[in-house]
């Protein structure tokens, strides 16, 4: 009769361990969060933005961004011309692969996030034709692969 509940036993932890790992590998990537956060400060779109789901694992197959195909790591986001309204997110600077930033010919508002400076591999970041003030933060300064600003 003492076998019994240890089987038992066994057999509830190997069931809430296998739950737990399934969980785990379906949640979303850092980078995926970094573009939810982007999307949440998003007020108006074509409605580019509605295929952008949190269940999904990682955003690489999200319409705009392109992924590095071993890392799986945001290297690219291009959505411009796609009538968004909103100011840009801090949390763009989580994206700590991304090379192209392209976000022109929209309406965003606001300042440049100086957190972009956190994205030390980036190439070019296109924003004109919004409506963004302010100054270009300094941090941008130090992104020593930035080419086109």
């Amino acid at each position: 009769m003492g076998i019994c509940p240890v089987k038992w036993q066994v057999l509830w932890l190997y069931s809430v361990l296998l739950c737990i790992t399934v969980i785990k590998s379906s949640a979303i990537s850092a980078d995926g969060e970094a573009l939810l956060s982007f999307r949440t400060a998003i007020v108006s779109s074509d409605g580019v933005l509605l295929q952008w789901r949190p269940e999904d694992a990682d955003p690489c197959h999200w319409k705009g961004v392109k992924c590095d195909s071993k890392t799986k790591r945001v290297i690219y986001l291009s959505l411009s011309g796609r009538k968004l309204s909103g100011f840009l997110s801090s949390d763009l600077g989580k994206l700590g692969q991304l090379k192209i930033l392209s976000l022109h010919d929209n309406n965003f508002y606001g300042t440049i996030p100086s957190e972009l400076g956190n994205c030390t591999l980036l190439q070019g970041i296109y924003l004109q034709g919004n409506y963004l003030s302010g100054l270009i933060p300094s941090e941008l300064g130090r992104l020593q692969e930035l080419t086109n600003l």
